[in-house]
Formats: C-alpha cells, structure tokens, sequence
C-alpha cells in the first residue's frame, strides 16, 4: 500500500521575531552608525524592525528614496521638526524655538548644537532642501497637531 504524503496545512504562519533582512536604507543608516542624527541615541533596533518610520523626510515627496533627502532620527526629533519647534540652520546648527519644544528633547539634543552628519558629503542634507523649512520656522510658522 503506497504512504500518502502528509498534508501541509493552508494558510500563512506569521513570524514572531523581527525582520533582520536588508532594507533599502541599511546604507543610510550605517553612514549615520545607526545613531539619531539629533541626539545620537542608538536606533540598531528601529532600523531593523521600522526603518521608513525613524527617517525624518526632508523633501516634498513623502515616498522619495533619495539618501540625501531623508536623514536617521528618533520620533521625538521629527516631531519636533515637523511641527517646526526645531529646524537647522545653514552650517546645520539646530535653531529651537524654546516656548514650543519639549526641554526633556531639548536637553537630548546634540551637545555640539549641530547634527550629526556621515563623512561621505554627499549624503549630507541639501541646504535647498532645508531652506523651507528654516523661512517657515522664522516666519514662527509652527504647526500644532
């Protein structure tokens, strides 16, 4: 009598660890050490498990996959970026509006006053890219939400 093969069952299994494959930003984050470019906190774990979500996107496309356009960050930075408490200034010195930002955040803040930027120039944010946003800051443009 010939053995039936037994039957595997349907549907999807889902993983209970976390995804370690290569992203598209592996790159990008490696040039930065993995680290928060506002306040140099460690972002090994948010880059393997959520990498979109810890890059502050610094173009008017929110898909773009331009390297120097998107810049590693903890959800506290680009908060505070988006809502303009925070933006950078020409040589990519931090400009806060001290009435708006959280001082638990503004205290993290790099002790340089600059952000972190790779070696490699050019992946170092376009300063038209910043431009925007620093007139909207000192405009005292700031978005609530």
């Amino acid at each position: 009598m010939a053995r039936t093969p037994a039957r595997r069952p349907r549907g999807f299994r889902e993983t209970q660890g976390r995804f370690v494959g290569a992203t598209p930003f592996a790159g990008l984050f490696a040039a930065y050490g993995t680290r928060c470019a506002f306040t140099g906190e460690d972002l090994s774990a948010e880059a393997a498990t959520d990498p979109r979500g810890y890059l502050l996107n610094l173009s008017d496309d929110p898909l773009t996959e331009a390297w120097a356009a998107l810049v590693p960050a903890c959800l506290d930075a680009v908060y505070a970026f988006e809502q303009r408490h925070l933006t950078l200034g020409p040589r990519y010195n931090f400009l806060v509006d001290l009435a708006r930002i959280s001082p638990e955040f503004l205290s993290r803040l790099n002790p340089s006053g600059r952000l972190r930027l790779p070696a490699d120039p050019a992946l170092h944010p376009p300063r038209a890219v910043l431009a925007p946003h620093l007139i909207a800051f000192a405009s005292g443009e700031a978005r609530e939400g």
